[in-house]
């Protein structure tokens, strides 16, 4: 008897590119790293260029909605989301990888947030700080802290 193994997917679906080619190596190099745990993508989207911020939100999530699959798990990155620490999002996300969904997505809005649209899809939000990190900056953080999440799950020492 074969046994069939599913591989659990991780993306991070955000808006914009990196500017800078230092943080563009280090997102390279975590995404690497991570995908030796598992499979993840990082997709970067089209700012969109408009002076209403409310219509920007709007186009950006509507794109975002696009991406979404209805059985993923949606983690939308947001300044007033729940706050943990990095073992609570390991212990989190071990449980997300075994026992939730096949793909969990994690989002980041543009510069202006967002979009309400995106509500119904978002399972939950989670919030890294109270405070307010550059848009380059915050995603090499994050994934950063996917990879810490990884080796504590792992039992790996980087992350003590």
């Amino acid at each position: 008897m074969v046994k069939l193994v599913i591989m659990k997917k991780i993306e991070l679906i955000s808006i914009g590119q990196l500017k800078f080619k230092e943080l563009k190596e280090l997102e390279k190099a975590y995404t690497q790293k991570i995908n030796y745990f598992t499979a993840f993508t990082s997709r970067s989207l089209k700012d969109v260029k408009t002076r209403d911020e409310a219509q920007q939100k709007k186009i950006e999530g509507e794109m975002m909605i696009q991406l979404l699959d209805p059985r993923d798990f949606v983690i939308a990155l947001d300044q007033y989301g729940k706050k943990m620490d990095s073992l609570k999002f390991a212990g989190f996300l071990s449980d997300k990888l075994s026992y939730g969904s096949d793909r969990v997505v994690f989002l980041i809005g543009g510069h202006a947030g967002l979009s309400n649209t995106l509500d119904a899809r978002i399972d939950l939000k989670l919030s890294f700080s109270d405070m307010t990190f550059g848009h380059d900056v915050f995603r090499v953080l994050f994934l950063e802290q996917l990879y810490r999440a990884f080796t504590i799950i792992k039992g790996i020492k980087y992350h003590r």
